[in-house]
């Protein structure tokens, strides 16, 4: 049933502790029209049943087990209006009231245990204006500088020429009107408001004080202490003297990693360069350093690699998985458990780092979506065609058991549709992946009508092991609708070149990919209806959605969600706007990238789309921004085509994922509903 959106249960955060008895997991439901974010436990031996650590309409996040065991901390909003996110700790062995630790004025985004479990480290992202001195680089604001109204000039618009940039400052600081002088100035949902860095603190558990960690214009991210207590490793800015944003977003774009000791002094480069170095964490002996990196020589498609650093002065070694490490666990022997996308799954595999490739430990097309590893056990929240979500445990034997029933009883009863896996080989050689989940009911010799449904990303990858789509491909099975999906070049889980195959090709070669996977369904089961085909996908999908409709006539209607139509509009009105000219191989201005944006931009197909089309975007969403759907809607409908445009207030790009529930429904079921009319 469409409501069963509401029921789904599923694990957003995991920890274990140090001694692999006990893990504390994040579950993320829905009540009310309203999500709610717990922390439970659940003993780690048979016969343990998970207990709720955290209780009410409070959302928790971020769940972490102090090394000794006997604390869980977490970030929770303080209970003033329009309160911050906070450090919290209570205790892990009994039922206990939480307590918050930490009352910063600008919150808390990120926290760590110190070694000896008596204090905590956390970060707070504070505004430049609240940090003392001038920053390092440049304030790139036309004609201005850093802090240059002196402080304590009164507000004047009739004044000095101090007084009236202090009154205008004012302004500015209520957001009325938004100064814009940044080169990436959007968040997900609003534009940005003053730059922040991430400063860090400890705070001592039994006291309560809270001691800034060396206040600066260095953000520090991702820290983790090393297991004797005496450093810390954290992932920054590999420069100061250029501006933030001329390196992305951290951890998107151009980073590093430092260590430092404990008390913040002595900081040193671990690893830099033309490279995306993040989220490093120490084996539990202390002798190596590991972290991400993902190498920006040619970055469009690059895969992130597990690097483990020997701290003693020994070399650098990489790991040699073929995907991209999307979380690692580093081993008390010196090998470490890495995972992320492969071939439909996310698989959990062991990585020697010893040249060799890594072997399987949970096999693709498994979803492991969060694990951990303790105790010689593996603990891991898994996703299958069976079941959204759920938490289970690996012995050292191999052994393994399900520790929670977070879906099962709902879905008794429940008739689910499951994926076959097929291969397809494209004209040029290319291998592409595909499944098919015939419909609820389905009978040989009886026709029904198929969808065509489509990933963003584009890097992303789909697959029996994918938790977002769990609900949506089921959806349609039970409304009595075929679904094929593939992962056309371009995707993730298929190693790099296969993830470059779309490179300034964002159109002809996917869609080629995803229709043959379509063609092959059909030649494998006639019951499907060629008369009857419909096609659905959301961001890049939702460019592919129209590139296609703009160039193919045999679908009956289609569903173009939240996507992009324009590429030099979206560089402009995008903030995910350097995917363009990484994909695009240049900025749009540029004489040789400038046909290929014209070319690979599906409004300049519009004339052609006959297919009836339903548009769909959230108003607040600025990853790729809402003119894209309104130059399309608009051209469309000036043609007088068969068009429907749907906005939903106040949603950014997450609305199919993580949404709001109601406008998450509605978005699934207008769909449905559009496909109804020329079904």
């Amino acid at each position: 049933m469409p409501t069963d959106l509401h029921r789904i249960r599923s694990i957003t955060g995991l920890d274990v502790t140090a001694d692999g008895t006990k893990a504390v997991f994040l579950v993320r439901s829905i009540e009310s029209e309203e999500y709610r974010n717990r922390i439970y436990s659940v003993g780690l031996t048979p016969g343990a049943v998970p207990v709720a650590l955290t209780h009410g309409d409070r959302n928790d996040a971020s769940p972490a087990v102090s090394p000794n065991g006997e604390w869980v901390a977490f970030l929770r909003r303080d209970p003033a209006p329009r309160g911050r996110l906070q450090a919290w700790v209570m205790p892990l062995a009994m039922p206990g009231e939480p307590r918050m630790m930490t009352e910063l004025e600008f919150g808390v985004a990120e926290l760590a245990w110190r070694p000896d479990s008596k204090a905590l480290l956390v970060s707070s992202n504070l505004p430049l204006s609240k940090i003392e001195g001038k920053p390092p680089f440049p304030a790139e604001r036309a004609g201005r500088d850093w802090k240059d109204v002196p402080e304590g000039t009164k507000a004047n618009a009739d004044g000095t020429l101090a007084e009236l940039r202090a009154w205008l400052e004012g302004n500015a600081a209520k957001d009325n009107p938004f100064v814009i002088h940044r080169l990436t100035f959007q968040d997900e949902e609003s534009l940005r408001r003053e730059m922040t860095i991430a400063n860090l603190y400890t705070v001592e558990l039994e006291s309560g004080a809270v001691k800034a960690l060396g206040h600066g214009f260095e953000p520090r991210l991702q820290f983790t202490y090393s297991p004797d207590g005496k450093k810390i490793a954290y992932a920054s800015l590999p420069d100061f003297s250029v501006h933030p944003d001329r390196f992305g977003s951290i951890p998107s774009q151009r980073s590093a990693v430092f260590e430092m000791a404990a008390d913040g002094s002595g900081r040193r480069a671990v690893w830099t360069g033309n490279v995306n170095a993040t989220r490093p964490r120490y084996s539990p002996d202390g002798r190596f350093l590991y972290f991400l990196s993902r190498n920006l020589e040619r970055a469009y498609g690059s895969q992130a690699k597990v690097v483990r650093i020997a701290l003693n002065g020994g070399s650098a070694v990489t790991g040699k998985w073929a995907s991209s490490v999307g979380g690692f666990v580093p081993l008390a022997d010196g090998a470490a458990l890495i995972g992320g996308p492969w071939q439909g799954g996310f698989p959990v595999l062991r990585e020697e780092f010893d040249g060799s490739a890594p072997k399987p430990v949970i096999d693709a097309p498994a979803g492991v979506q969060a694990f951990e590893s303790a105790g010689g056990r593996l603990v891991y929240a898994l996703t299958s065609p069976e079941n959204p979500s759920e938490l289970f445990v690996r012995e050292a034997n191999g052994e393994t058991r399900r520790l929670t029933e977070l879906n099962t009883g709902w879905l008794k009863g429940k008739t689910l549709a499951k994926p076959a896996e097929h291969w397809i080989t494209r004209p040029d050689g290319t291998r592409v992946q595909m499944w098919i989940m015939r419909p609820v009911g389905f009978r040989a010799g009886v026709k029904s009508p198929w969808v065509l449904d489509m990933h963003g990303g584009p890097a992303a990858m789909w697959g029996p092991g994918e938790a977002s789509m769990w609900h949506e491909f089921q959806l349609f099975c039970a409304r009595g609708y075929g679904v094929v999906y593939a992962n056309p070049r371009g995707s993730a889980g298929y190693g790099e070149e296969f993830q470059r195959g779309n490179f300034r090709d964002w159109g002809t070669g996917p869609a080629g990919d995803v229709l043959a996977a379509l063609d092959e369904a059909r030649k494998l089961i006639p019951e499907i209806d060629g008369e009857r085909l419909f096609l659905t996908g959301g961001s890049y999908a939702g460019y592919l959605t129209a590139w296609i409709v703009g160039h193919d006539q045999r679908f009956r209607a289609a569903a173009a969600q939240r996507g992009v139509y324009d590429l030099r509009t979206f560089y402009g009105e995008g903030n995910a706007y350097r995917l363009a000219p990484e994909a695009m191989g240049g900025l749009f201005w540029e004489a040789e990238a400038r046909a290929v944006y014209e070319r690979e931009s599906p409004i300049n197909y519009v004339e052609k789309i006959r297919t009836p089309l339903l548009i769909l975007h959230g108003s607040a969403d600025l990853r790729t921004g809402v003119t894209q759907s309104e130059m399309l809607y608009r051209a469309l409908k000036a043609l007088g085509r068969e068009v429907e445009y749907v906005r939903y207030p106040g949603v950014g790009h997450e609305l199919t994922r993580s949404g709001p529930p109601v406008p998450r429904l509605d978005h699934a079921m207008r769909i449905v509903e559009f496909f109804e009319r020329w079904r």
